[in-house]
């Protein structure tokens, strides 16, 4: 396992003795694979090694190493398949959420169990909630010391072998109140509470011997004691501990990626077709070699983000980007291994074509990857939104240039007549553009309102059109043909290149 120049000699240290743990189990993961069969008794030396408080800091037990110890259990853990997926559900329940919004009673009590080996679970999606995360229906309702919960969860990885669940349940109906994202509220369940139990157990393309299913509130009642975070604080607890879950989950599906190489450069070196080995096709090192990026990418982002985390850093962008990747990479590297390796890589008795279907798992859980591509632009896009040049026409090209200096119009009076010539000057420079509101202001040194007071009083003049949102407001404003013609005289928007003459062609205007 390679690992990353900033890690500290303590995660180098885990991370070395982690691989060789790994190693020594494979072959006892790959028989539980085959008879579908939880492995209880990896799960249990997992336990007793103290892997599972690889994050969790000191005090409550664990190793200290951050998300970036999760993540380098989560990556080695993933090779043993069942054994990686319990290991991040686990963590996923409860681990980020009680660091950042637990009592320090419930740290003591839970993170301690959790640095034991404890298993966990995190439940969010229903029937009716999935993708949508804020419309789940399950709901808890306050009696004296006592929330009541009644609902259902599915999909839920670990379900039955986990004892402890974090659940998100709805603890407000007012619409104002879940406008806000104020409705939700987090809970801690523990295997056992009468009224709740295990409903169904689902089969799916993947996690052969992963217990993945629904679960049941039947009126459970938790003491207000296992509430994490204030009353209507659910969807900051469950949004924080997202960012957390993309990132291990990540790590978990990259796991496999570095042993199919492996699998596969084995497997070409000793295959012979047409007279020669099948690594001495071009179109197969071709994929090897993409095999080889996709692997070195994916950890980097992964444990990039890691780092972030660990910095104190909001990595809400970079833990999608690493969720996305590391999935996407998973299935192509999967499915150029089954091609390279054809009728054997089609096979069950080859890992390879496992990997695809982990992957497509990889692709629907903790937020489809089109959602996770909704986070990124969202979110991401704003970073790239203050461009700190325009374009502006340079007086001897008489083309537009990027341009570092200042507004030749601030300072100035701006008058109706003035600002349309602004508007017409940016059409030289950008005719299928808009000029934004915030544009407008960084141009004329205006504050908002007059800059709407005079694009509203040159729209009502007919001289510009502005483009309005939703509900309603300007946010962006253009002269149209009438403006462009009172602001400048036709020859002001002209521009021919040094071999185009109009004349020659007989072109006059």
């Amino acid at each position: 396992m390679e690992p990353f120049p900033w890690w500290t000699d303590q995660q180098k240290k885990f991370a070395e003795e982690l691989y060789k743990f790994v190693n020594e189990h494979i072959p006892a993961a790959e028989k539980a694979f085959w008879t579908r069969k939880f492995p209880m008794d990896i799960v249990k030396k997992v336990q007793e090694k103290g892997y599972f408080g690889a994050g969790i800091p000191k005090k409550y037990g664990g190793m200290e190493l951050g998300a970036t110890g999760c993540c380098i259990a989560a990556e080695q853990l993933g090779r043993l398949y069942a054994v990686g997926h319990v290991f991040v559900v686990s963590m996923l329940g409860g681990y980020h959420q009680l660091l950042h919004f637990g009592t320090e009673e419930q740290k003591k009590k839970w993170l301690t169990k959790m640095a034991k080996g404890q298993l966990g679970a995190v439940c969010i999606t229903e029937p009716f909630a999935g993708s949508d995360a804020a419309s789940v229906m399950t709901t808890a309702r306050k009696e004296g010391d006592e929330w009541v919960l009644m609902g259902r969860k599915r999909f839920i990885t670990g379900a039955g072998p986990a004892d402890r669940y974090f659940v998100y349940a709805k603890t407000s109906d007012d619409p104002e109140v879940i406008r806000r994202y104020g409705h939700l509220t987090a809970f801690i369940v523990e295997k056992g509470t009468p009224g709740f139990s295990l409903e169904k157990i689902n089969e799916l393309i993947g996690f052969e011997n992963v217990p993945n299913g629904y679960l049941n509130f039947d009126d459970v009642r938790v003491p207000d004691e296992n509430r994490v975070g204030d009353v209507g604080a659910g969807w900051a607890v469950m949004t924080s501990g997202l960012n957390f879950e993309r990132l291990v989950g990540s790590a978990v599906v990259g796991g496999g990626l570095e042993d199919i190489i492996k699998m596969v450069i084995y497997y070409t070196n000793r295959r012979v077709q047409f007279k020669q080995q099948t690594n001495r096709f071009v179109n197969n090192q071709f994929k090897i070699a993409d095999m080889i990026t996709w692997n070195k990418l994916a950890r980097l982002i992964t444990y990039y983000t890691a780092l972030l985390l660990d910095s104190g850093q909001n990595a809400a962008v970079e833990s999608s980007i690493a969720k996305l990747l590391n999935t996407d990479y998973a299935i192509q590297t999967g499915l150029d291994a089954v091609q390279i390796m054809a009728g054997d890589g089609l096979t069950k008795f080859y890992p390879v074509e496992r990997l695809v279907r982990e992957g497509k798992i990889g692709q629907i859980v903790a937020g489809t990857n089109e959602i996770q591509k909704l986070i990124i632009y969202r979110m991401g896009a704003l970073s790239y939104l203050d461009m700190p040049f325009r374009l502006r026409i340079d007086p001897e090209l008489e083309i537009p240039i990027l341009s570092l200096d200042d507004s030749p119009w601030k300072g100035k009076e701006i008058t109706e007549e003035v600002m349309l010539k602004i508007l017409a000057e940016d059409y030289r420079v950008n005719p299928g553009l808009y000029m934004t509101i915030e544009d407008l202001q960084k141009e004329t040194g205006l504050g908002k309102e007059k800059v709407l007071e005079l694009v509203s009083a040159l729209e009502q003049k007919k001289l510009v059109v502005n483009f309005r949102d939703s509900r309603g407001n300007i946010i962006m404003s253009k002269a149209n043909y009438e403006g462009l013609r009172r602001a400048y005289p036709p020859e002001h928007y002209r521009y021919f290149p040094s071999w185009f003459d109009p004349e020659e062609l007989g072109f006059f205007g």
